[in-house]
């Protein structure tokens, strides 16, 4: 039986919604700026639009090829632990749309695409189906891909997208951002849920988003943790942040570490070092 739309709520960074709201402020110049050159352009900039996402659609779909024949499709047969942990995510969040997953060998380690179409594709790194990884590293990952799917993480995608597609609008994306952030600090959360809030299997794989599998044993996350603390602030450091969608995944480990003491007491309290780094 899937989680109601409450506890699925409660599972939200307290950033996410506050951030929300100030994205809609982005409409507000925006839509004054399109007023402004349709009336000035005699309603020839309308005609814009409908190209612009044309081609964002069109690019999507060549991308979307090139994967669709060049990666192995997740199947009961294929990667059945993978099948398993998607179909048990959707089940879980109450996702009842298409999803279709592709493992592939290089890039990021899992990323969310296409989230402008019907069909979510979700593709997964090679590194995930090593047989030393933990089952519940999979479905963290999975978690939080479908958990923000079933929370509407991605409703602005499509104006993100937009203003990427006009060259002189894409400074608004600067506005977008903060809101992209929380959404994914919530979708760790989502993530964490989704595996009984065992935060040391959720640190040890975002421990893998950095280094891999290899050497992730060696990695002790009290000093990683204390790492974004010593060099948490600056200039330079607030203008990656602020120029990405992405939190720094310092931040995204500290964050998890937190809500977990608190949302999944103990035994479920976090072992910080791992491995080697631990002896």
């Amino acid at each position: 039986m899937p989680i109601s739309r409450k506890e699925l709520s409660a599972l939200r960074h307290p950033k996410e919604t506050p951030r929300f709201y100030v994205t809609l402020f982005v409409l507000i110049p925006l839509g004054i700026i399109v007023a402004a050159l349709t009336i000035a352009s005699f309603g020839l900039i309308l005609l814009i639009a409908p190209l612009v996402l044309f081609v964002l659609w069109f690019s999507l779909r060549m991308f979307a090829a090139y994967y669709m024949n060049n990666t192995i499709l997740v199947t009961a047969e294929s990667f059945p632990d993978a099948h398993r942990a998607i179909e048990d995510a959707k089940q879980y969040f109450g996702y009842t749309k298409p999803i279709q997953a592709y493992v592939y060998q290089e890039g990021t380690y899992n990323m969310a695409l296409m989230p402008l179409l019907n069909v979510k594709v979700l593709l997964l790194n090679s590194e995930l189906m090593r047989p030393e990884n933990n089952d519940d590293e999979l479905r963290f990952l999975v978690g939080r891909f479908v958990g923000a799917l079933a929370s509407k993480h991605y409703r602005f995608m499509w104006l993100q997208a937009f203003l990427n597609g006009v060259e002189k609008l894409a400074i608004f994306n600067i506005l977008l951002y903060p809101y992209e952030r929380a959404l994914k600090l919530s979708g760790d959360r989502l993530g964490l849920a989704m595996i009984g809030g065992d935060i040391d299997v959720a640190v040890q794989s975002m421990v893998k988003l950095v280094v891999g599998s290899d050497i992730a044993d060696q990695v002790n996350v009290d000093a990683f943790v204390k790492q974004g603390e010593r060099h948490g602030g600056g200039f330079f450091r607030w203008l990656v942040k602020a120029l990405s969608t992405f939190p720094h995944t310092t931040t995204r480990v500290s964050e998890l570490l937190k809500f977990a003491a608190s949302a999944y007491p103990a035994p479920l309290q976090p072992v910080m070092p791992t491995g080697r780094a631990a002896e």
